[in-house]
């Protein structure tokens, strides 16, 4: 959390810490509309820094239709999380927000955080098949969102300034793909008198935590946070895991990371890198839309690249699980209807327009973004995510009785976002002996919710997390 540790914010008067939490300035902002003949209010939350203009504007033209006055509010992604946490507490949850928990669906339906959504048909008719998932987008049946992007995205691309790397004699359009190539090249323009290199290393470490699973992934990890595919364990200390700090470790230690970095969410690293004092931004594929959003001007200077490889040759292929719900219904909804249908006309082909040209996340449909009015940068991204993010094998598609495994599990920390900015900021010296406590701890709670599970009659056990027979670089089968 950011600015609030755990031990704090269980002692703190939750009622006074959701007053802080959504009234932080540069943290939220909000946007409604007051349309004749509306009654009450809807309100919405999300972090999709991309969307916000086009957000502000649905939630007014859809004000009237649905006889309410839908109220949208912006949260920056480092901090959404800590306002939704601090809203649930205080059963203050807008009835509409965005899928920013970090909780499996079992677990929020347990907790009381969701409301069962009912989909017109023709908008369900809009959705693949495997958009409703057993224990992702619904529990027992019951329905509680759907999922608007593809999983084939990535959070780890190489953003560039074009007239950076044109002033430092490089390449904009041929971004090093390799460590050894991409620490030259931020050699190269420390040289050129520019600040080389952000990321967001700071908040709550999220940013930075998927950011390693990404190139851990691509530097051969074969498994998605930690847990190996063939054989359900969990690895946070596998090489690949330690090379990847390790690499950042040396940038930070040679200077080619912009100071300040450490402590950076991704709103501040975002806008050093929209606003130009930064030539390099390791950022998803949203990263077009979210700059643009911070400065439209940086439009014409964007290049991107994929995400960095340990040696160059090799295969830069990383893995995602079934896309889970974009948006849910708050269980403290007076209002639910009306919120689904509010989900449901994110489905319209208006939205979905504005959608895919906000360059956020890229939609279900990707063959969308070819033909759209996007910039070559963001096309280029989406064109990368296509043919190297492949689907992942999941224990909960294998067998959905996982789902009161799910729902026992509780967060481990510190997780590897921590542990980066521990070892990057000095306090951590032993780096693969903490992740190897990672690797334990998250062990031990998955093997306590088993047992729990079982207990209660689940028929459920660590095999279902092995998939002896995955191989890397493709989709896992759909039936598997």
């Amino acid at each position: 959390m950011t600015g609030m540790t755990r031990r704090s914010l269980l002692g703190a008067s939750v009622f006074a810490a959701v007053g802080a939490a959504t009234g932080c300035s540069g943290s939220s902002s909000q946007s409604g509309s007051t349309s004749g003949g509306a009654t009450g209010t809807l309100d919405w939350w999300d972090h999709f820094s991309s969307f916000k203009h086009l957000n502000d504007d649905w939630a007014k033209t859809q004000s009237p239709s649905l006889k309410t006055n839908v109220a949208h509010t912006y949260y920056d992604a480092s901090k959404a999380t800590q306002a939704f946490q601090l809203a649930h507490q205080a059963n203050k949850m807008p009835d509409v927000y965005s899928n920013v928990i970090g909780l499996p669906l079992p677990a929020l339906v347990s907790g009381k955080w969701v409301h069962e959504v009912t989909i017109p048909a023709d908008i369900k008719s809009k959705l693949p098949k495997d958009a409703f998932t057993e224990g992702i987008t619904q529990l027992d049946g019951k329905l509680y969102g759907f999922p608007m992007f593809s999983f084939r995205q990535s959070s780890t691309l190489v953003w560039v300034n074009k007239d950076h790397w044109s002033k430092a004699g490089l390449d904009p359009n041929n971004v090093p793909t390799d460590y050894a190539a991409f620490k030259d090249a931020l050699g190269k323009l420390k040289s050129a008198g520019i600040q080389p290199l952000t990321l967001a290393i700071g908040a709550d470490g999220g940013r930075i935590r998927d950011q390693v699973d990404d190139m851990a992934q691509a530097a051969g990890f074969p498994g998605y946070q930690g847990l190996q595919f063939t054989t359900g364990e969990y690895a946070y200390h596998h090489d690949a895991y330690v090379g990847v700090i390790e690499f950042l470790k040396q940038l930070n230690e040679d200077k080619l990371i912009m100071p300040g970095s450490n402590n950076f969410g991704v709103v501040d690293a975002r806008t050093r890198y929209a606003s130009g004092a930064v030539g390099t931004f390791i950022d998803g594929i949203w990263c077009a839309g979210g700059s643009k959003a911070l400065a439209p001007t940086i439009v014409d200077k964007l290049a991107s690249g994929q995400i960095l490889v340990p040696t160059s040759g090799m295969n830069p292929w990383c893995y995602r699980g079934r896309p889970a719900a974009t948006y849910f219904v708050s269980a403290d909804s007076k209002n639910p209807d009306v919120a689904g249908k509010l989900i449901a006309s994110f489905m319209s082909d208006d939205y979905q327009k504005g959608m895919v040209e906000a360059m956020d996340q890229p939609p279900l449909n990707l063959d969308l973004v070819a033909s759209s009015n996007v910039v070559d940068a963001y096309k280029k991204g989406v064109e990368y995510c296509k043919k190297n993010v492949f689907l992942m094998p999941q224990a909960i598609v294998k067998n959905p009785a996982i789902a009161r495994v799910d729902a026992l599990r509780k967060p481990v920390t510190p997780h590897v976002g921590n542990i980066v900015q521990g070892y990057l900021g000095g306090s951590i010296k032993d780096l693969k002996a903490e992740l190897k406590k990672l690797s334990d701890a998250t062990s031990a709670d998955r093997a306590q919710a088993l047992t729990k599970a079982k207990a209660a009659g689940a028929k459920v056990s660590e095999a279902d997390y092995a998939f002896s027979d995955w191989k890397p670089g493709q989709d896992y089968g759909a039936a598997k």
